[in-house]
């Protein structure tokens, strides 16, 4: 709305001054009720807000609880790392195992004759390459006939697929000793196990590409094995198992071997229970809960010393939410095993003031005496956080409790615009209104005093008017 700034033309009258008061009388206690409610209004929208953080980090406390691994992890270890380390997978159970290495798994090795040295020329055709069912050929030509050559030509080779057939070339160049000086083309295999052998075959061109062939229990082969491809054998408990690697994972359920060395003598393997992140979590359900109550408390409480109440001050969904998170808590757990059946049998009690604690002995006990009680209590169908999780939930969904707040909130956040907007609009209708009615007034004032001015030089001209009579 435009301000206005002139006076009357005629009378002199403060014509923008008195319609600009007048408005403001009108606006200003509207405006100030709208300002104040939209106050109130944003300070209860931030409190929801804070109110939702909270219970997001209590949801994902929850879920860590829930996690089907929490109470069924477990953890292996190898009396000697120098002949194997261990893992472990889903399925694994606690117990002792003897573990022998009887071989490791090796990869083939194949190697040339002696050649005068890496230019020397080998031979023209095509090598067609086999390892472990995949295949691979490699035309050589006058381009690339020497040893160095062939080797790269090798080490290029693709399958049908494009992708490499996991052979390496390289060149070994002795000064003598008991082999004859010279240079030798090795070819290496980078897949261990007795099923991956090395092939190798040549075709057409002028024949020197015999010098390089190979076929396992060939007649006529060139190269020489140097490495035979071998499993890997190791006995479990007196169990044989053989495997293609060194990384062994289905000797034992749920357990894989890292395979460093053979042993001399049975090597202990201990699975045993990881029950190492319970308390961790625990103690993260403990800080998120008295997180939330600190919040309940900040925004729906009253400050005796200051005498104001907090923007949800007698909310009854904060009485309603803390109200079922104790008790979701708190209420013993129905068909639950063992001697614990609620919170405090398993370290968590709630003190007068309302703080969550945890007793990590009491905890630790009931892991090491009874973990089947605490999974009863803490995870099942109706354990505590499934039952926490409940609440939660009925809060923070998409059709919650805080989203139908929020929403109200909105919706009268939105009504006071609108409102401003419709003051807004009076207001100029006022103001035209206003300025009508005393542009009028200065018009007529303004006519009366020209009057009066006439009527005051007629008097003033009459015969007689000026002898101070």
């Amino acid at each position: 709305m435009a301000t206005l700034t002139s006076s009357g033309v005629g009378s002199g009258l403060d014509v923008a001054g008195l319609v600009n008061k007048l408005v403001a009388a009108e606006r200003t206690p509207v405006e100030s009720r709208l300002a104040a409610k939209e106050t109130g209004l944003q300070a209860r929208l931030s409190a929801f807000g804070q109110i939702r953080g909270a219970l997001d980090k209590l949801k994902s406390a929850l879920d860590a609880l829930k996690s089907p691994t929490l109470l069924n992890s477990v953890q292996a270890s190898s009396a000697d790392d120098t002949r194997f380390t261990v893992s472990t997978t889903t399925g694994a159970v606690p117990g002792s195992y003897a573990v022998e290495v009887s071989s490791l798994a090796t990869a083939q090795k194949l190697t040339s004759g002696v050649f005068s040295g890496a230019d020397a020329v080998v031979g023209t055709g095509t090598l067609n390459l086999s390892l472990g069912g995949k295949s691979a050929s490699v035309t050589i030509d006058s381009n690339n006939n020497t040893l160095a050559g062939i080797r790269n030509a090798i080490n290029a080779a693709r399958d049908a697929d494009g992708q490499p057939l996991g052979l390496s070339a390289t060149l070994v160049t002795s000064t003598g000793g008991t082999e004859p000086a010279g240079t030798y083309l090795v070819l290496s295999s980078a897949k261990t196990g007795a099923a991956n052998t090395i092939a190798v075959t040549q075709a057409g061109g002028d024949g020197g590409l015999a010098a390089l062939q190979y076929e396992a229990g060939g007649a006529a082969n060139a190269l020489t094995e140097k490495e035979p491809p071998a499993d890997a054998v190791v006995k479990v408990d007196g169990f044989t198992y053989t495997s293609a690697s060194n990384t062994v994972s289905g000797a034992l359920s749920g357990v894989t071997l890292a395979l460093k060395a053979t042993t001399t003598a049975p090597v202990t393997l201990t699975v045993t229970a990881d029950t190492s992140q319970v308390q961790p979590k625990l103690q993260a359900l403990v800080d998120a809960y008295n997180g939330l109550f600190k919040v309940l408390h900040d925004q729906g409480g009253y400050n005796a010393t200051t005498k104001k109440g907090a923007p949800l001050l007698g909310d009854p969904a904060l009485r309603s939410l803390a109200t079922q998170l104790r008790r979701a808590l708190t209420d013993p757990v129905a068909g639950a095993v063992g001697a614990v059946s609620s919170a405090v049998g398993m370290g968590l009690s709630v003190d007068g003031s309302g703080v969550l604690t945890l007793d990590g002995s009491k905890l630790d006990a009931l892991l090491t005496g009874d973990p089947g009680a605490l999974a009863a209590v803490l995870q099942g169908t109706d354990g505590i956080a499934a039952r926490m999780s409940t609440v939660v939930s009925g809060y923070v969904s998409s059709g919650g409790v805080l989203k139908a707040r929020t929403d109200s909130i909105d919706r009268s956040l939105s009504d006071i615009s609108d409102r401003r907007d419709a003051l807004a609009a009076r207001m100029d209708e006022l103001q035209s209104r206003y300025l009508r009615q005393f542009n009028a007034l200065d018009g007529l004032l303004a006519q009366m005093q020209s009057t009066g001015n006439f009527l005051t030089q007629q008097l003033a001209a009459l015969p007689g008017g000026n002898n101070g009579r």
